[in-house]
């Protein structure tokens, strides 16, 4: 059961771009140039430590995503049982 959740999981994280939506893009944008406006504001020591914290928030937020979408299969192999 793993392996095809895996498949699904993949392939959906490889065609986002067709599912994800205007919306979406517009306020990646505006989350890019809020960053970069921040960023300017950093000194070394805190680019460094924002760093780190991008990319601990960015490892949990794909744990969050991936969980969130397994359960999802796993409710509707239920549903349609």
């Amino acid at each position: 059961m793993e392996g095809y959740i895996k498949i699904l999981l993949e392939s959906l994280e490889e065609h986002d771009r067709e599912y994800l939506g205007w919306k979406y893009f517009v306020q990646s944008d505006q989350v890019m140039e809020a960053m970069e406006t921040l960023d300017k504001t950093f000194s070394h020591e805190q680019r460094k430590l924002f760093q780190d914290y991008e990319d601990k928030q960015t490892a949990l937020d794909a744990t969050g995503r991936m969980a969130l979408a397994r359960q999802a299969f796993l409710l509707a192999k239920e549903i349609y049982r």
